[in-house]
């Protein structure tokens, strides 16, 4: 299966992409192309996808992220073949052939059994466990405010200072794009024993190296990617909280985290506390792009399905 990722630059979505790509490839053989769109028209996407070699032909393009939309509409005209979406689209989803959407963004009250939409559990991605590695860390990423959540300096503080302290062995920390500028030195003068390793020392792959150490995983709540992510580590996962912003609406995203921690797939702060400082430990790994690409493989390519 040769397969195309349409990226429009931002790491989150080309992570989702190469999550699903990866395991149809582990599936049914392949391999993977990335066309890069970032910083691009949108006449100038258009001409990047269509005059792509076509020699092997693009079996599949997979695409995320708004800006990708016309450009995979265009390849699956121009070159004949299948497409897929990592998202919930703003334009009909009749217009590609799946819709990879997290069950947050669709109605609780609808079967999708016999739609091109396959919900999916949270974001995907390439993360997958390594028990050949030591678990020798606790690894804490946290976020920074977004449309649907706060930032609270004092709050954040306090609670890392809480899984300092209750939590054995070296804990390590890294911040995003979107944490306030300052506060990862505030976390070392506060909280000395934590390892900081603000996200500009970072390089690509550093969160999965890490994750793949990890015994136990903290991720702030307005960092859901993330905390589908962890859950692909295998590791136990706690959910560290933010202030919500007041906007008269629920977060999708907290409804989303709040289903995780029903189900036990997470470990929400207070929990935590009352559980005596436990992690909840997951039965098994949150691997959505192998339940994913199965799906794709028997509704788009059923020859390839008993490969």
């Amino acid at each position: 299966m040769n397969i195309r990722i349409l990226s429009d630059g931002k790491q989150g979505h080309l992570n989702q992409s190469l999550g699903l790509a990866q395991a149809l490839v582990a599936k049914a053989g392949g391999a993977v192309e990335i066309v890069e769109l970032q910083g691009l028209s949108t006449l100038g996407k258009i001409r990047k996808v269509v005059s792509g070699n076509d020699k092997p032909r693009p079996d599949l393009f997979i695409a995320a992220g708004h800006a990708t939309h016309i450009p995979l509409i265009c390849a699956r005209q121009h070159f004949k073949t299948k497409t897929v979406l990592c998202m919930k689209p703003t334009l009909p989803c009749s217009f590609f052939d799946l819709c990879l959407i997290p069950r947050h963004d669709l109605r609780a009250d609808r079967d999708y059994a016999d739609t091109n939409i396959f919900p999916t559990q949270g974001a995907l991605h390439p993360m997958r466990p390594d028990f050949s590695m030591p678990k020798d860390i606790t690894l804490i990423l946290i976020g920074g405010p977004s449309k649907d959540f706060d930032w609270d300096d004092e709050t954040m503080l306090n609670q890392l200072s809480d899984i300092s302290i209750h939590t054995p062995g070296d804990v390590v920390l890294t911040t995003s794009r979107r944490t306030p500028q300052g506060f990862a030195e505030k976390i070392r003068k506060a909280v000395p024993e934590i390892i900081v390793v603000p996200v500009e020392q970072t390089e690509p792959g550093w969160v999965a190296r890490h994750l793949a150490h990890a015994s136990g995983a903290w991720v702030s709540q307005d960092s859901v990617s993330m905390v589908y992510e962890a859950l692909g580590s295998g590791a136990p996962v706690g959910i560290i909280t933010v202030p919500r912003r007041r906007n008269g609406r629920k977060s999708r995203i907290l409804s989303g985290l709040e289903m995780l921690e029903r189900d036990g797939l997470v470990t929400g702060y207070r929990e935590w506390k009352k559980q005596g400082f436990r992690l909840t430990a997951p039965g098994t790994p949150l691997l959505e792009a192998d339940r994913a690409a199965d799906h794709i493989l028997s509704r788009l390519f059923p020859q390839l399905a008993t490969l």
